[in-house]
């Protein structure tokens, strides 16, 4: 059944989950395909909307997808989340997301890193913490198992249908970089890692934090010269208007990856200057179309079970794979709900 609603729909409305501000994200991205939202009159609610999809387990790809593609009643799209979820959310879990609802609709936001917060039992050493401070992104060391990353590694081979020890395989051309498996045990045993979640509390200064259901990568060695990398390019994925509030990214490696096998890169301690960079740019100069290269990008290592963080204010990207084996990660991001969102986006 196609659904016409009307944004008239309070966060404080609920279903038979019992989850506030559910019924709202569904009226507004079904408003989204008819082209009949304001988006000026929701902006402030993306925080919102993005934590509560990943908050349930979703994560925003596929929900936005269905929701798309099939337009469905509420009642349907409740349906789809439990069977999507494999049963119905858990109390504790609706309680905790209830309570952010209210708290981020009723509580001002935070300022990130929250500084002097006693984080118990810290994976981050106070060597971590200098080099993160100086160079904006840390490698937390064997962060899960080898053998958990080998599972999570032959789990996308599987998806993609792919035989690691067969390049003959690796080259369908329906696959290009992304690696669209959201929902898998290992992933989600990875994402709940306790070390990954404990370094994200040491660099936010908080332990009140969720965490993202998002894609992985496959990065295949270049064939015939040509470059297949994915986004190679240096970029940002944060708004460029000033001023840029405090950000973290991170990523898996699920193989050892060394630094011509199409490593992370990213601009060390360009955090401290983007400000002045920026300002000496034009008003017709467009950032993200600048020489990024000249700004002088190291390609970050690491063995399987290495998990790389860094500030978003940091251009960064892959490297061109030319070795031998793919490139293979899992990008997993823990935050708070009131993260720092620039309302215009630049």
């Amino acid at each position: 059944m196609t659904a016409k609603p009307e944004l008239g729909i309070s966060s404080m409305e609920t279903g038979k989950l019992g989850v506030l501000h559910l019924r709202r994200y569904w009226c507004k991205r079904l408003l989204e395909v008819g082209r009949r939202l304001d988006q000026d009159s929701v902006r402030d609610e993306y925080g919102l909307d993005y934590t509560l999809m990943q908050g349930l387990g979703l994560g925003i790809v596929e929900p936005a997808e269905y929701l798309f593609q099939q337009r469905p009643t509420y009642a349907e799209f409740e349906q789809w989340i439990v069977q999507k979820l494999g049963g119905v959310p858990e109390r504790t879990l609706v309680e905790r997301l209830n309570k952010m609802v209210r708290h981020y609709l009723e509580q001002p936001h935070r300022t990130y890193p929250i500084e002097g917060t006693d984080i118990q039992e810290p994976v981050l050493s106070a060597e971590d913490l200098a080099f993160w401070q100086e160079n904006g992104y840390v490698v937390l060391r064997n962060a899960i198992s080898r053998e958990d990353c080998r599972e999570a590694e032959l789990a996308i081979w599987d998806f993609l249908g792919m035989d690691p020890q067969n390049p003959e395989t690796w080259y369908d051309r329906t696959h290009t970089f992304w690696v669209p498996l959201f929902q898998h045990p290992v992933l989600n045993k990875n994402r709940a890692a306790p070390r990954i979640r404990k370094a994200f509390e040491q660099l936010w200064g908080t332990d009140d934090l969720w965490t993202t259901v998002d894609r992985s990568s496959l990065n295949r060695p270049e064939r015939g010269g040509i470059d297949i990398s994915g986004p190679s390019r240096l970029h940002w994925d944060v708004s460029l208007a000033l001023p840029i509030p405090f950000g973290i990214h991170g990523l898996l490696y699920l193989s050892d990856t060394s630094a011509e096998q199409g490593a992370f890169r990213c601009v060390p301690g360009f955090h401290h200057r983007i400000d002045q960079w920026l300002g000496k740019l034009a008003p017709e100069q467009n950032p993200r179309e600048q020489d990024l290269e000249s700004l002088g990008p190291v390609p970050v290592t690491g063995s399987a079970g290495d998990f790389v963080l860094w500030r978003h204010a940091l251009p960064h990207g892959s490297g061109r794979n030319l070795a031998h084996y793919p490139r293979v990660v899992q990008y997993i991001r823990v935050f708070p709900h009131d993260y720092g969102i620039h309302p215009v986006w630049k």
